[in-house]
């Protein structure tokens, strides 16, 4: 890997952050985590997975307050920040295998 390879990783990161962030600016998120980070050479696209934490569904918060545990669910999502500056970024669940 080179140094401009590694600039690009660290862009994209910071880039995907900035827009999840954004997009998810009218609820609560935090404990932003980076979990993965994957060039897609097909796509030209740089795929960066985050875990955070977020509020729960109501019956998961109601009986969690009930349990004394935290009504937040970590959640993953992947950012896809495109090589096409035309084209714009987008989200998606990052779902977890079973196992």
């Amino acid at each position: 890997m080179d140094a401009e390879s590694i600039v690009d990783v660290k862009q994209a990161i910071a880039t995907a952050c900035d827009y999840l962030r954004a997009v998810f600016s009218d609820e609560p998120i935090s404990d932003l985590r980076l979990e993965e980070v994957a060039f897609d050479k097909r796509d030209d696209a740089w795929l960066i997975t985050f875990g955070l934490l977020r509020p729960g569904d109501e019956n998961a918060a109601r009986w969690g307050a009930f349990a004394g545990a935290s009504p937040l669910t970590r959640t993953y999502k992947v950012v896809r920040i495109p090589g096409d500056e035309t084209e714009l970024p987008s989200i998606k669940i990052r779902e977890l295998a079973e196992g």
